[in-house]
């Protein structure tokens, strides 16, 4: 009998925006150019100010760690940063993470003990029963209709789905892969149950202020009483709000003191973030808002083209996304994994051929997305249009061999 790893290590799940990187990288081999709509990469610059800091730092000859909090300097501007968005706190509320990837794993730590669940709304982003699984806790999935533009249930369903175990509301605003911007409404109806039932309240607003159609988004912490901020913990990241993707920089935000110690204890157990990403970002936050107007405009350009194309192309209706840069496609086929794998194994249409994210990795009720698909509109509209095209034409040629 062999040595046995951990059952947490036995049941983490694969990233299903990842886990058929392999088969890209052998068609990639090939000669066969792949559209990638699988990851939340987009392909526009970084601003000025990053790549200017960026180039500074190539003068740099020695990293020294940092403080675990954060550099003083990243602490200060995402201060001023929370503020032009309605959010009033103090420097020492903010502490810097390794992406918000880090921030919702510690989030997690702190919210559960072993066994214990998050309710969280599906589809949602994957990664989210990985951080819930490292520190085995739960994610308790309350599924969103898409007839409803994957808005909030009622008051009554979410009620029902509330237990003992239940810790904490996590609501990713907004959302990650629909593309649904939650109202107000929505925002109170949350703080209403959190405050009935004592939870915390996990806010994900990783893609806060990109938003169509008039849509704007708004943090719960805003709405939310003195008392009730209490229970708020934040999740922020530059990532995408930047386009810096690999430079892992996220914030958490809180103003319970309880919570704040625990994230100081965990940050210094894992000593700091990168001291050189650091450096680069700080000084970008400063002219957050013009910036990101200026890639929503043209996130809901390729918005518009790559979803016009598929609906034309594919004779149905798809959910136009009012935030971020993903949705959700219902395919006529029954298992969108193994139709993604095929894409990447036996298609390809002129030398080119797509990579797509199954949608049942967004879901962690069984069975749930397995006919469906995440796309993210992060190319440049001319290769959106062509990757429309190929997707449709893949799909009708996987049908004519069912």
């Amino acid at each position: 009998m062999g040595i046995k790893i951990s059952k947490r290590a036995m049941i983490a799940p694969a990233s299903p925006i990842r886990k058929l990187s392999i088969y890209a990288d052998e068609a990639k081999k090939k000669g066969i150019k792949v559209y990638h709509l699988n990851i939340g990469q987009p392909d526009l610059k970084a601003p000025k100010e990053i790549c200017s800091s960026l180039s500074k730092c190539s003068k740099i000859d020695y990293l020294p760690y940092e403080q675990s909090q954060g550099t003083k300097e990243l602490l200060l501007a995402w201060r001023d940063y929370l503020e032009t968005e309605g959010i009033n706190v103090l420097p020492e509320n903010i502490l810097i993470t390794s992406g918000g990837s880090e921030g919702l794993i510690l989030a997690s730590a702190i919210v559960c003990n072993p066994g214990e669940e998050i309710l969280a709304f599906e589809p949602f982003y994957a990664n989210y029963l990985g951080f819930a699984n490292l520190v085995s806790a739960k994610i308790s999935p309350l599924e969103l209709d898409a007839k409803n533009d994957y808005h909030l249930p009622s008051e009554e369903k979410i009620l029902a789905k509330i237990n003992p175990k239940t810790r904490a509301i996590l609501l990713n605003n907004p959302n990650n892969p629909t593309g649904t911007v939650f109202t107000e409404k929505e925002l109170k109806l949350i703080l209403k149950i959190a405050q009935k039932f004592n939870l915390f309240i996990i806010s994900d607003e990783a893609y806060g202020g990109i938003c169509f159609d008039g849509c704007k988004s708004r943090s719960i912490f805003t709405l939310a009483s003195e008392k009730d901020k209490e229970r708020i913990i934040i999740i922020d990241s530059l990532s995408k709000k930047f386009n810096v993707c690999g430079a892992r920089i996220g914030a958490i935000i809180s103003t319970n003191k309880d919570v704040l110690y625990a994230l100081n204890c965990f940050a210094q157990q894992r000593l700091s973030v990168s001291t050189l990403d650091q450096k680069i970002v700080y000084s970008a936050l400063k002219k957050s808002r013009e910036y990101i107007k200026k890639i929503t405009k043209e996130y809901e350009i390729r918005r518009n083209a790559f979803l016009g194309e598929l609906e034309i192309g594919l004779k149905a209706k798809i959910h136009y996304p009012n935030g971020a840069f993903y949705t959700m496609i219902k395919l006529p086929i029954k298992d969108a994994e193994v139709f993604a794998k095929w894409l990447l194994t036996d298609f390809s249409l002129g030398g080119e051929t797509v990579m797509v994210a199954p949608g049942s990795g967004f879901y962690a009720t069984k069975g749930k997305g397995r006919d469906e698909i995440r796309v993210a509109f992060v190319l440049n509209k001319t290769d959106l249009k062509r990757a429309a095209n190929i997707l449709i034409k893949g799909i009708e040629e996987y049908l004519k061999l069912m």
